[in-house]
């Protein structure tokens, strides 16, 4: 039974609810296991958790986690992001439902229903991105808030043109350098570097495309990222393909890329996220890099925190 404090006053009932359970980038999967082991499953693994791109070795969006239905009780019902999958035949269309907040909180609980085997599979894979993101989306979310929290009041605050933005600066991480136009913060351990860099062109601009991106971010890297002797430099990884893609969030347009990152006559490196958008005051773009070096760890984790703390930049109101 899922554990509630009942408080009563006033003929009032207060629920409330329990922590989430698991760690950043676990899913919970309800299925049987005979479909885990068929059609339904596959479209799960392959479409849900693919391997992601822009990492330098395998790595899956998620780590998935099948329970049977009948096991998915106790602990098991109060997990970060679950996958409840539902046969219901003689149904109609399959029928996705996203809900926050079911049975812990922060919780989001995907229900995909449909009439049999077949038609789960094939909703599965048709719904499939749309599924990851909606779980990378409330990861973020949820480490946002812990980063912000870490920070308390602590920010890096960016001059550039008379304007000023400001980035969450959580517990371990401190300012490598703070110029007219550009910061950059990084935390290390004895194993890793996770370092964001934050910029604002010279050059005013009415929109940012893929090409204007990748240029700007091999011209950054290579100007403030140098390796540990000095004459080797940061640059996007030429061997690999990156990713880009366009998309609106509070208003805002913004152009992402991801990909690998090399040093130019060295032997460094690993993954990064660049985006931009352009300030509607001052029409010049706002350039947002994080780049993970972690030679012996996973690294989706790793690149999950700078993404979020990425995307804590804003503007300071005057």
């Amino acid at each position: 039974m899922l554990p509630f404090v009942v408080s009563c006053g006033d003929s009032s009932v207060t629920r409330t609810l329990p922590n989430v359970t698991g760690t950043t980038g676990d899913v919970l999967v309800v299925m049987d296991k005979y479909m885990w082991d068929g059609s339904p499953g596959r479209a799960v693994r392959d479409y849900v958790s693919p391997l992601l791109l822009g990492l330098p070795q395998p790595e899956t969006a998620f780590t998935l986690m099948p329970v049977n239905p009948e096991g998915f009780r106790d602990i098991y019902v109060a997990h970060r992001n679950v996958i409840l999958t539902k046969i219901e035949a003689g149904s109609a269309d399959p029928v996705i439902n996203y809900a926050r907040n079911r049975w812990a909180e922060t919780q989001l609980v995907v229900t995909v229903t449909a009439a049999d085997t077949a038609s789960l599979a094939a909703f599965i894979r048709e719904k499939g991105e749309e599924i990851r993101r909606s779980i990378n989306a409330v990861e973020r979310e949820r480490l946002t808030d812990w980063l912000t929290n870490s920070a308390g009041k602590e920010r890096s605050i960016l001059s550039a043109e008379g304007s000023k933005w400001e980035l969450v600066m959580p517990a371990g991480w401190k300012s490598d350098f703070n110029r007219e136009g550009i910061m950059m913060i990084s935390a290390e351990t004895p194993s890793t570097t996770q370092t964001i860099m934050v910029s604002v062109t010279d050059r005013t601009a009415s929109r940012i495309g893929c090409i204007e991106l990748a240029d700007f971010t091999q011209k950054r890297m290579s100007e403030e990222v140098k390796g540990p002797d000095g004459g080797s430099f940061m640059v996007i990884e030429q061997k690999v393909p990156v990713s880009c893609r366009s998309f609106r969030r509070s208003a805002t347009d913004f152009i992402e890329m991801r990909g690998l990152w090399t040093l130019e006559g060295g032997f460094m490196g690993g993954p990064f996220i660049s985006y931009a958008f352009i300030d509607s005051a001052t029409t010049r773009a706002v350039v947002v890099t994080g780049f993970v070096y972690a030679p012996r760890e996973d690294k989706r984790e790793l690149l999950r925190q700078v993404e979020a703390l990425m995307y804590t930049v804003k503007k300071q109101q005057e």
